[in-house]
């Protein structure tokens, strides 16, 4: 019982800060699993460099869909609504993506992968955002 009121308190509160930055200009979602060799390799640049970058952005959030599996996707789900990419996330599965993302649209304005350079994200993000 605790467990599930801790996981339901997590996604509540999880759900109400993505939910609070759907006023972003940009999207910027990552697909990864725990089976992607390629995902687990750039772990620590998503974590420690790309969301840091981004935590306090008035124009980007980044968020994280997690096809590991069922759990990890239902998880994902509230923050991907939140967001207003759940549709585009069910489209784009393939894993080591980082997707940019105009959630007013639904577009996807350009697809990189995980494994691109910190400063190439950053470029890629800034070019998308001076295009809308």
């Amino acid at each position: 019982m605790k467990k599930i009121f801790l996981f339901l308190t997590f996604s509540l509160l999880t759900f109400s800060v993505v939910f609070s930055q759907t006023n972003k200009k940009l999207v910027v979602m990552i697909t990864r699993a725990n089976w992607c060799p390629t995902c687990r390799a750039n772990e620590g640049k998503i974590k420690n460099e790309l969301l840091p970058a981004y935590s306090n952005s008035k124009e980007v959030v980044v968020v994280i869909n997690d096809v590991t599996n069922r759990k990890t996707k239902a998880k994902s789900k509230p923050i991907l609504q939140a967001a207003g990419v759940y549709d585009i996330s069910l489209k784009e599965q393939a894993t080591g993506l980082v997707t940019i993302i105009n959630p007013l649209t639904g577009s996807i304005l350009k697809q990189l992968y995980v494994s691109y350079s910190l400063p190439e994200m950053e470029k890629a993000i800034a070019d998308a955002l001076a295009k809308i």
